[in-house]
């Protein structure tokens, strides 16, 4: 009789066993999700490759910007608004070509950067240490605005899997009117707090 309840009782243990382990593995797609850092506005993201700092956020429904050859186009309007958030960003061991950049909403709806204006901070080079300053602009319908994150992924060879990734909560903001476009100019190096070496 001990034999069969010994027996019970490791049948027993043994289906605890297995449910706990489901219960904690790992789908294929959490396995090799992006490494998240989460932080505010205004308070530097500091992941494994690269740190971010989101210094403005603008809404607007008309934007001036510049062409790839400098020449001003604009004032552009959206089809919703322009959500135009200046940041820094470093990146911190390797040069980085390709982060890209999305506004997340409470809901996981993403809006990505609109590939035609040749500004945004996305289209960039970062070289190690050197913090470059411009802005993410996103066109989203201005409903959907719900609780908006900016998230950048640092994807080496296009491939997100397990790459840095930060993400900053976006506080809100009332849009600008029509009269008053939003302007994106273009990223520049940023080698200290002041420009001028001589003070």
């Amino acid at each position: 009789m001990s034999r069969s309840l010994t027996a019970g009782l490791l049948c027993v243990l043994l289906v605890v066993g297995i449910a706990v382990l489901q219960h904690f593995t790992l789908d294929k797609k959490s396995l090799f999700a992006p490494v998240t850092t989460t932080g505010s506005v205004g308070e530097p993201v500091v992941t494994d490759d690269f740190s971010l700092e989101v210094v403005d956020l603008e809404v607007g429904s008309a934007l001036e910007a510049t062409d790839i050859l400098g020449d001003p186009i604009g004032p552009v309007e959206a089809n919703g608004v322009w959500v135009l958030v200046r940041a820094r960003i470093t990146a911190s061991h390797t040069t980085m070509t390709n982060f890209p950049a999305e506004l997340r909403m409470k809901d996981g709806t993403t809006y990505d950067v609109p590939g035609w204006f040749s500004d945004s901070l996305d289209r960039e080079t970062l070289s190690p240490g050197l913090p470059q300053e411009g802005a993410f602009l996103f066109e989203v319908p201005l409903e959907r605005i719900d609780e908006p994150a900016l998230v950048v992924t640092h994807a080496p060879d296009f491939n997100r899997y397990l790459g840095a990734q930060a993400s900053v909560a976006l506080d809100p903001v009332e849009p600008r009117p029509l009269d008053d476009p939003l302007v994106l100019l273009p990223p520049e190096v940023r080698t200290g707090k002041d420009n001028d070496a001589s003070e």
